[in-house]
C-alpha cells in the first residue's frame, strides 16, 4: 500500500472511530475516486450504503469490489445482504459525488427533509436586505433567530454559489460543513426526545451478544460494569469460557477480552469467525509494550510463544478491537482491521462512588500501584519525604504494595498507612482514603500508552491529584495538576497541600468531568461500535491459517 494512500485510511478510520461520518465519508469518498479499485474502501462504502438501507447503491459497489477480488467469500456475503435487503429505492450513478454523500448521511442519521426552495429564496431575500441596509448589524441582530432558523439553507446558497463560480473546494467543504450541522441537530434532538417516536435512535441495537471471557471467576472490572449497561440498553447478554456451536445459541456480536491470557479461548473464536459472527476484542493494556518487571506481564504478557501466538491470532479474527486510550490505538491501527478508543468509566449502580469519605485531621497523600511501578515512585519519593517533614499534618497512603510501602520506613508509622487491593467494588473506598492522589510515571512506551483510568477514578470521587505528562492524563486535565518535570512535583505537591480551597475546587471540577464516564453515557459509545461491528466483515477463513496480518490479507 502507497504510504499516502495509507494516512488516509488510517484517518478515515480514526473519524469512523469518532463518529465524524460526514468527515470519514469525505475521506473515503475520495480516496475511492483516486483508487477505484481499492478493495477495502469499497467494502467501507458499500457498508455505508447498506447500513442506510440503499441495497441497490451497496450491492452495485459490492459487485465492484468482486471484479478486483473475485473469490472474495467476504464480498460475497455482502452481496447477499444488499440482495436480500429491500431494492426499492434509487441507485446512485456516482455514490461518492456530494449530493451523493449528503443523501447518505442524511439517511444514516435520520435526517431526511431536504432545503426546501422556499427556505432558499428566504435566504436570499434577507440576505439581500442586510447587503443593502444602512445599519447592517442592527438587521442582523433583529433576524438572529430566522437566521439560526436558516443556517442550511444559507450555507447551500453559498454552496450554489461556489460552483457557480467555479470554486468545487470551496463548496466541498461548505458540503462537509452542512452535513455536519445536519448530524449535531440529530445528535442533539436523540438526547432530548428520549420518548419521541418521531427521533431517530441512534443506538438500536438491541441483539444477542455473547462475552466469551477468559476467567467467568476473575472478569475485569471494564467488562463486569459492561454487561447490566448493555442489557439496560435492551440487549441480551450471556457470559461464557467457551463456545461450543451444538449447544449454544448464534450470538449477533461476540465481546471477548483479553482472549490471550486463556489460550483455549481461541478454538471458540475461530468456530465463531467462521459461522461469520463479528468479534469485538477488548484489550484493555497496551500488551505489547508491556514491561517485564510489572507482576502482571507473568498472567497476561505476551513473554510466552502460547500467549503471543493466541493474542495474534484473536487480532487476526477481530471485526474491530476497542482500547481505553489513544495512544494505544494508534501503535494498533497499523495491524488491527479497525481500532476504536471507549475509555474506562465507572457505574452509579455502585453507592460506593457516591459516597462522602469521613472526616480527619490528616492530609492524607496517596499513591496506588503494583511492585512493577517502584521505580515510578521513587523518582518522586524524597520530594514526597521533604513534604512531610514540612507539614506534620500529613499521613503517606500506600495501595497496592508492600513494597512501595517500605520505601517510607524512615517515616513514623502514624505518618504512613498501607491498605492491600480489594474488590474493583470496593475500590472506590480506597480512593476515598486519600486528599491527593500521586500518579508520577515515568516517560516509557508502556506507561505513555496507559489510560486515564486512575484520574478518572479518583475524579469521581472527588479526589484532586498531581500527575506525569503523559498524553492521557494531558488529555483528561480535569481535577489535577500536571508536574511538567520532578522539580515540579514539590512546588505542585506544597501548593495542594496547603490550599484547601484548591483541593476543594479542583475535586469539584474533577466530579464534574468524570460524570460524563459514567456507563450510561459510555454504554452508548458501546452501542455504536457494536453495531458497527454487526455490520462490518470477517477475515476470510482461509486467511487465518496464513497467520497473516491484516495489513497483509488487505493487500
Amino acid at each position: 500500500m502507497q504510504p499516502e494512500l495509507k494516512v488516509r485510511k488510517i484517518m478515515g478510520r480514526t473519524y469512523l472511530n469518532e463518529n465524524k461520518l460526514a468527515e470519514a465519508l469525505d475521506i473515503f469518498g475520495k480516496i475511492l475516486t483516486d483508487y477505484p479499485d481499492d478493495l477495502e474502501t469499497l467494502l467501507v462504502l458499500g457498508n455505508f450504503y447498506l447500513a442506510s438501507g440503499n441495497g441497490k447503491t451497496a450491492k452495485s459497489i459490492y459487485l465492484r469490489a468482486q471484479n478486483v477480488d473475485p473469490g472474495n467469500k467476504t464480498v460475497e456475503r455482502q452481496i447477499a445482504m444488499a440482495e436480500e435487503m429491500s431494492q426499492e429505492g434509487f441507485e446512485e450513478p456516482d455514490p461518492t459525488d456530494t449530493p451523493a454523500v449528503a443523501r447518505l448521511l442524511q439517511r444514516i442519521t435520520g435526517r431526511t427533509n431536504s432545503i426546501s426552495e422556499n427556505d432558499i429564496m428566504r435566504v436570499a431575500l434577507l440576505l439581500d436586505q442586510i447587503i443593502s441596509s444602512e445599519n447592517p448589524a442592527e438587521l442582523v441582530a433583529k433576524h438572529l433567530d430566522e437566521i439560526d432558523e436558516l443556517m442550511p439553507a444559507l450555507i447551500e446558497l453559498n454552496i450554489r454559489q461556489a460552483y457557480a463560480d467555479g470554486r468545487s473546494d470551496l463548496a466541498e467543504g461548505l458540503r462537509n460543513l452542512q452535513l455536519n450541522i445536519d448530524y449535531q441537530i440529530v445528535i442533539k434532538e436523540a438526547a432530548t426526545s428520549e420518548s419521541d417516536p418521531g427521533v431517530t435512535e441512534l443506538h438500536q441495537f438491541k441483539g444477542n451478544i455473547l462475552m466469551l471471557l477468559p476467567d467467568l471467576n476473575e472478569i475485569s472490572n471494564r467488562m463486569k460494569i459492561l454487561k447490566p449497561t448493555l442489557e439496560s440498553n435492551g440487549c441480551k447478554v450471556i457470559l461464557k469460557g467457551e463456545y461450543i456451536p451444538a449447544r449454544d445459541g448464534k450470538p449477533d456480536v461476540v465481546i471477548t477480552s483479553n482472549p490471550h491470557t486463556n489460550p483455549k479461548l481461541i478454538e471458540s473464536l475461530t468456530l465463531l469467525s467462521a459461522a461469520g459472527i463479528p468479534i469485538i476484542l477488548d484489550l484493555d493494556t497496551d500488551f505489547e509494550k508491556q514491561p517485564v518487571s510489572l507482576h502482571e506481564y507473568n498472567t497476561k504478557g505476551l513473554g510466552t510463544q502460547t500467549r503471543s501466538n493466541a493474542y495474534t491470532v484473536a487480532m487476526s479474527l477481530a471485526a474491530m478491537v476497542s482500547v481505553p486510550s489513544e495512544m494505544q490505538a494508534v501503535s494498533l491501527r497499523n495491524v488491527a482491521r479497525q481500532v476504536c478508543v471507549i475509555p474506562d468509566g465507572w457505574s452509579c449502580k455502585n453507592k460506593l462512588w457516591e459516597k462522602d469519605p469521613h472526616a480527619r485531621d490528616t492530609i492524607n497523600i496517596g499513591w496506588v500501584g503494583s511492585s512493577g511501578q517502584l521505580e515510578d515512585l521513587s523518582s518522586i519519593r524524597r520530594y514526597i519525604i521533604r513534604i512531610m517533614r514540612e507539614f506534620p499534618g500529613t499521613r503517606m497512603v500506600i495501595i497496592g504494595s508492600p513494597q512501595a510501602y517500605r520505601l517510607f520506613d524512615s517515616q513514623p508509622e502514624n505518618r504512613r498507612m498501607y491498605l492491600p487491593i480489594v474488590e474493583h467494588d470496593e475500590f472506590p473506598y480506597l480512593l476515598s482514603q486519600i486528599d491527593i492522589l500521586l500518579v508520577p510515571l515515568r516517560n516509557l512506551p508502556y506507561n505513555l500508552s496507559l489510560p486515564d483510568t486512575i484520574l478518572m477514578e479518583a475524579s469521581a470521587m472527588g479526589v484532586p491529584w498531581i500527575a506525569s505528562p503523559v498524553p492521557a492524563f494531558r488529555n483528561w486535565r480535569a481535577g489535577g495538576i500536571i508536574s511538567e518535570d520532578l522539580e515540579e512535583w514539590h512546588l505542585n505537591l506544597r501548593h495542594m497541600v496547603m490550599d484547601r480551597e484548591l483541593r476543594s475546587s479542583l475535586g469539584k471540577d474533577g466530579k464534574a468531568a468524570a460524570g460524563l464516564r459514567e456507563m450510561e453515557q459510555l454504554g452508548k459509545l458501546w452501542l455504536d461500535i457494536i453495531f458497527q461491528a454487526s455490520l462490518s466483515n470477517q477475515i476470510p477463513a482461509e486467511n487465518i491459517k496464513t497467520g497473516l496480518s491484516i495489513s497483509e490479507t488487505r493487500n
